[in-house]
């Protein structure tokens, strides 16, 4: 009998993670993802988010579109957002935080310079852009940004 009870467990325990798996739960964060290297030799870009509101099931680097900073819907997707915003050549690294401020979301993005940057960066822009996926559709206005240099 003992060995049914653990077996009737087991498979509970199983389906219930293949139910979870297939459901659109968000994925534990933070997430990362690397922004390639502007030019050859220079290193690629860490960007991490991390979802504070466990909607988010993926950060992907996504293809150019226009400067500037904002949120598009990604074509093709009812559940993503394109995010793009300038940060500098020198950044070390990214960081993103997401949050529900109540009706809307929050995605403050925290750009890192190299440590001693600002004496040998170059007057440059870096734009850079990503696509979050939601595990529900979150409308581009309901998503606002907060560009940070720390």
């Amino acid at each position: 009998m003992p060995g049914r009870v653990a077996l009737a467990v087991a498979a509970l325990v199983a389906g219930l993670a293949l139910v979870a798996c297939g459901s659109g739960v968000a994925v534990p964060t933070p997430l990362a993802a690397e922004y390639p290297a502007a030019a050859s030799g220079e290193k690629a870009l860490p960007i991490s988010l991390i979802d504070q509101t466990g909607l988010v099931t993926s950060l992907a680097v996504a293809p150019d579109a226009p400067a500037g900073q904002g949120v598009e819907a990604v074509p093709g997707s009812e559940t993503a957002l394109r995010v793009h915003w300038d940060g500098v050549p020198c950044d070390d690294r990214v960081t993103m935080v997401l949050v529900d401020i109540g009706a809307t979301y929050q995605l403050t993005i925290h750009d890192h310079p190299q440590f001693a940057a600002g004496l040998t960066c170059p007057d440059a822009v870096a734009h850079r852009i990503v696509d979050i996926a939601f595990t529900r559709h979150v409308d581009p206005t309901d998503l606002s940004l907060s560009i940070q240099f720390p």
